[in-house]
């Protein structure tokens, strides 16, 4: 998926340091990140360890988002983009950092009965969905 932003170096620190995403390649006009699939992209108390175990063994199924800078309005515009959703271990704890980074919540998060769901835009104001699923 390619996202266009009007600041590169400000996106990539918001997926990576917010959403825990890991920088495959970065530039001033470009950066392209990663998040294997299948695993949350964040932790209760700090960023994930992605590195295989046991538990989570090496794959290639990895979701890529690349980041491109754009100064087009057209290429900018958010409006209702496509949702990109990632498990989280710890809502409230991915939402406060993401907050803290710039983001915002578009409207409350949900309780429903399997878990927590949050919507909420990015600093550049791409829609992102966050679930916890409940225990």
């Amino acid at each position: 998926m390619v996202r266009g932003s009007n600041g590169v170096a400000a996106a990539v620190n918001f997926y990576q340091n917010g959403l825990g995403l890991n920088i495959v390649r970065h530039t001033d006009e470009w950066a392209e990140l990663q998040c294997p699939v299948g695993q949350p992209s964040s932790s209760s108390s700090s960023l994930p360890d992605y590195t295989a175990s046991a538990q989570h063994p090496p794959t290639n199924n990895n979701f890529n988002l690349t980041i491109q800078a754009c100064e087009s309005e057209a290429l900018l515009g958010v409006g209702y983009s496509p949702f990109l959703n990632f498990d989280v271990d710890d809502m409230d704890m991915t939402v406060a950092r993401c907050v803290q980074m710039g983001a915002h919540l578009d409207g409350p998060i949900q309780y429903p009965a399997h878990g927590k769901v949050a919507a909420l835009r990015s600093p550049d104001g791409h829609m992102i969905g966050l679930y916890e699923p409940s225990i």
